[in-house]
């Protein structure tokens, strides 16, 4: 295992969240990952990237489909975040409600607001980085509405592929402004392109 120390990882919620999810899920990947612990792609990343140091996870290929699961250490560390968890979940109801009467509803919002802060912040973008970014995003969300508001109404595979699939072009188009881009471009950006195609892709194959 690496000298990556997993007890400060683990001081996280966000690890700590991703790890459970990871568990529940069985095999998943990094966007749905992010999704779910309310944080961007990069620091899922790191996060992740962490994890697989210290042995916790291992990622997994299908076609360009990149999965991560939980090894066997892993399934460990979670059962012991489950198990503790748990007991703090059984404190009783009694000694919160006491604990909330001596906190004033100004340091609660203030707790509230502290705790929705991203422990990492994005890199700031630059005008060109920006707008390729912005691009992406209402890609990707165009892509999840299609999907959802498909699966809702209970179309048919070839028809969600019909729907989704023009969508790879717009890909490739960002792929080639990125790939014709005079300066750098963020790897920020990089990384949220390649979890869109991950994700329109994982849609697509899930229609075969």
């Amino acid at each position: 295992m690496s000298d990556e120390n997993p007890e400060k990882l683990f001081l996280q919620e966000k690890p700590t969240r991703a790890l459970l999810f990871i568990g529940s899920m069985g095999k998943t990947y990094a966007s749905v990952i992010s999704k779910e612990i309310d944080s961007t792609f990069a620091h899922t990343t790191r996060i992740l990237a962490k994890m697989e140091q210290c042995g916790l996870i291992r990622f997994t290929f299908e076609g360009r489909i990149k999965f991560v699961e939980l090894t066997e250490y892993g399934r460990e560390v979670e059962a012991a975040l489950k198990g503790f968890r748990d007991l703090i979940e059984e404190e009783p109801l009694k000694d919160k409600k006491e604990e909330s009467r001596d906190i004033s509803p100004e340091m609660e919002e203030a707790a509230e607001k502290e705790g929705e802060k991203e422990p990492e912040q994005a890199e700031e973008l630059d005008p060109l980085n920006a707008e390729i970014f912005e691009k992406i995003k209402k890609l990707r969300n165009k892509i999840e509405s299609i999907h959802r508001d498909a699966i809702e109404h209970g179309d048919s595979k070839d028809t969600i592929s019909r729907k989704l699939g023009p969508y790879s072009r717009d890909i490739k188009k960002l792929q080639n402004q990125i790939e014709r881009a005079e300066s750098s471009i963020s790897e920020t950006v990089i990384l949220a392109l390649e979890e869109s195609e991950e994700l329109l892709e994982a849609y697509l194959r899930s229609e075969e």
